[in-house]
C-alpha cells in the first residue's frame, strides 16, 4: 500500500501554551464529571445530553428494542473512538497508515476523509486532546483539536456520522464548540470566537461546519442552568 500523500506541510504544531492534558474523571450517577484543579464540573456532553429533547432516541429504542440499540450504539461508539485516535496519532506525527490499513473498510474511510480534510483547513495546532473547563459556568470538557483554522483562532471539533447532516441537525455540536471557545479563553486569555466541525460520514462525503459561537451563549447559559434544574429535581 502506497503512503498517503497528504497536506502535512501546509501546517504546523505550536508550543503557544502550557496546556494540562490530564485531569481525573469519574462517571457518577448525575453523568461524567471532571475533577479539575479548581473544582469538580460536569463535563459539558453530559450537560447537552441530559439536557437535550430525547424523543427520537426513545421512539427508536422502542422500535428496534433495547437490545438492538445498544449493540448498534456500541458499533458507532467504537468506530467513532477509532477514528478519532487515528487522527489524534497522524496530527501528532506518527505513521499510522500501514496499521490504519489492516482496519475495516468504513474505518479507513471515515479515518482518511477525516485527516484529508482537517488538513484542507488547518493552519496551525495548538493541541489535541486538551481538558478545558470554565469556573464561570461550572462545565468542563476535552476538545478535539484547537488551533488557527483559516486565518482564525478556532476550536475544531472532530465527529462521525452514519448519515449526513445539516446546520439544523447539529446545534448541540455548535454549544458544545462554544462551551471550549468560552474556556479555552477563560483559561489562557484568548480570544476564540469560532467553531469548525469537520464531519466524517459513513460512505459519503465529509462536510466542514463553520459557525462562530458567539450565537450559541445563551444557548449554552440556559442548558447550563436546566442541567442544575434536574439535578435539584431529582433530589427532591
Amino acid at each position: 500500500m502506497l503512503k498517503e500523500n497528504l497536506l502535512s506541510t501546509l501546517w504546523t504544531t505550536s508550543k503557544k501554551f502550557n496546556y494540562t492534558t490530564s485531569c481525573a474523571t469519574d462517571t457518577l450517577p448525575t453523568g461524567r464529571t471532571y475533577h479539575t484543579p479548581d473544582g469538580s464540573y460536569p463535563s459539558i456532553t453530559t450537560i447537552l445530553g441530559k439536557t437535550s429533547d430525547q424523543t427520537w432516541l426513545l421512539k427508536w429504542k422502542e422500535r428496534v428494542g433495547e437490545e438492538e440499540a445498544a449493540r448498534v450504539s456500541k458499533i458507532a461508539t467504537d468506530r467513532g473512538t477509532l477514528v478519532h485516535e487515528y487522527a489524534e496519532r497522524h496530527f501528532n506525527g506518527e505513521d499510522i497508515w500501514d496499521e490504519l490499513y489492516k482496519e475495516a473498510v468504513d474505518v479507513i474511510q471515515m479515518s482518511r476523509d477525516l485527516i484529508r480534510t482537517t488538513e484542507k483547513g488547518v493552519e496551525e495546532i495548538w493541541g489535541q486532546e486538551q481538558v478545558l473547563w470554565s469556573n464561570k459556568y461550572k462545565y468542563a470538557g476535552r476538545t478535539d483539536m484547537v488551533g488557527i483554522w483559516r486565518g482564525k483562532p478556532t476550536i475544531i471539533d472532530f465527529k462521525t456520522s452514519k448519515k449526513k447532516k445539516n446546520n439544523k441537525q447539529i446545534t448541540d455540536y455548535y454549544i458544545q464548540g462554544c462551551a471550549y471557545a468560552i474556556a479555552h479563553n477563560e483559561m489562557y486569555g484568548t480570544g476564540i470566537k469560532d467553531v469548525a466541525i469537520v464531519m466524517t460520514i459513513d460512505n459519503a462525503d465529509p462536510i466542514i461546519f463553520e459557525q462562530s459561537a458567539v450565537p450559541f451563549l445563551p444557548l449554552l447559559k440556559n442548558r447550563r442552568m436546566s442541567f442544575d434544574k434536574l439535578q435539584t429535581d431529582s433530589s427532591t
